[in-house]
């Protein structure tokens, strides 16, 4: 059986009993996963990590996803009813999909290839060469191979480097990966796929668009920034834990890590205070903390020395680049080099906002808020015209639920074409 022969709902089943052997501390795929992760992340981290991504995988959460954005999940099986007007019609996923998948957060990569079963699609996907040994895209699918063999042969994975993307393969040449393919394995991947799905940075972007054929679809998940607003009617000690737990996950390296806090001037020394708040409560996360890059490393000691001479502040853990807040005057947006770094920096009002979020409105992704109702309501749609797509109480960035529009897009709807059943044909039986 193919995966287009399968019904949505033991797709969706399938689905869940993978998940459910990862939400089992004493099921050996998921100590797997563990001691793979382990090798970026600390041990605390990579546990919260696994249960972070396979909880929201479950059926429950799947049909929810598929509701919330189809009305009516049995139209990826037959023809339905439309919602409004007459007529039927049918949902139908690309034949292939072909994923560049991401490094920094591991779940992004299972979810995209769930998306691509939920669709009824076959997957060619590239995994990272920075991601873990096994990556968890491996893991996944692994898991599906034990539960649900049709579903595990329907995803193809591959671990070549950007760089083969223009080497073609000389005649008689072979590529080990995809079957023996005469053209680089990256290209194609390309010239297989009805859909392309491209996670990366713009160089990568820039590098890999060319060569993926003008009538194939492409959705592209770029870099992202986020950043979180505190008003000052909600500067407190809770927000800045609340706010170092959202720096923490997943070592700030997602595309919902916040860079930056704009605190809201009420008093002399309230951004400041909050800064040094916000590192108390950095100190207090009991989730140590992954390796550093030495990219990062080198950018992160040179803010520590910077930041004071432009009269600003500096508040960092007692050894090594663990954490460090940077309490800076400036209010210019600045990007972080994460790894749990972050700035805070004042700001007379929050209508002031928006001049130093329109030169990174394009890349605008979640923007978590601490402010009373009242102050809320202009301050949405002022976000939502800067690019931002999701808007959350801080302490809650990093914890999205599946149902989120990431990039502002649909997870499901957005990798479908639809096909009519006009009036007066005779429905299906």
């Amino acid at each position: 059986m193919k995966i287009h022969e399968r019904s949505i709902l033991k797709i969706v089943a399938g689905i869940d009993q993978v998940a459910r052997l990862f939400l089992n501390p004493s099921h050996p795929l998921r100590k797997e996963a563990e001691s793979a992760l382990t090798q970026t992340s600390s041990k605390e981290m990579a546990q919260f990590i696994i249960e972070d991504c396979f909880s929201k995988l479950t059926s429950r959460s799947l049909l929810e996803l598929l509701t919330e954005e189809l009305g009516d999940p049995l139209m990826l099986d037959v023809f339905r009813p439309k919602r409004n007007g007459s007529g039927l019609t049918r949902a139908y996923g690309p034949r292939i999909i072909t994923h560049i998948l991401p490094s920094n957060v591991p779940s992004i990569s299972v979810i995209s290839l769930v998306c691509a079963l939920l669709v009824k699609s076959n997957s060619i996907a590239k995994i990272s060469e920075k991601d873990s040994t096994p990556s968890l895209a491996e893991l996944f699918v692994r898991g599906l191979q034990s539960v649900d063999d049709t579903l595990a042969q329907s995803i193809t994975l591959g671990s070549w480097e950007h760089e083969q993307t223009s080497r073609v393969l000389q005649p008689g040449e072979q590529s080990e990966h995809l079957g023996g393919a005469t053209r680089a394995p990256i290209i194609d991947a390309f010239h297989r796929a009805e859909l392309v799905i491209l996670y990366g940075s713009d160089e990568t972007i820039d590098a890999l668009c060319p060569h993926i054929p003008p009538a194939t679809r492409v959705i592209v998940h770029g870099p992202k920034v986020s950043l979180g607003i505190v008003s000052r009617d909600m500067i407190s000690r809770q927000v800045a834990q609340d706010a170092a737990w959202d720096i923490a996950l997943y070592d700030q390296s997602g595309c919902l890590s916040p860079h930056l806090y704009y605190v809201e001037e009420a008093g002399k020394d309230a951004p400041i205070v909050f800064a040094q708040w916000v590192a108390e409560g950095l100190e207090k996360i009991p989730l140590p903390k992954g390796l550093a890059s030495l990219t990062a490393g080198s950018a992160i000691q040179q803010l520590r020395g910077a930041i004071p001479l432009r009269g600003g502040a500096v508040f960092a853990s007692k050894e090594g680049l663990d954490w460090t807040v940077l309490y800076d005057p400036d209010p210019v947006f600045s990007s972080s080099p994460l790894s749990r770094t972050v700035f805070i920096k004042p700001i007379k009002a929050l209508s002031d906002l928006g001049p130093y979020l329109e030169p990174v409105s394009p890349y605008l992704q979640a923007v978590g808020i601490a402010a009373p109702p009242a102050r809320m309501e202009g301050m949405l749609h002022q976000l939502g015209l800067l690019g931002a797509n999701r808007i959350c109480p801080i302490g809650k960035m990093q914890k999205p639920l599946l149902t989120w529009h990431h990039d502002g897009r649909f997870r499901i709807l957005d990798l479908l074409r639809f096909v009519d059943w006009e009036e007066g044909a005779v429905p299906p039986l």
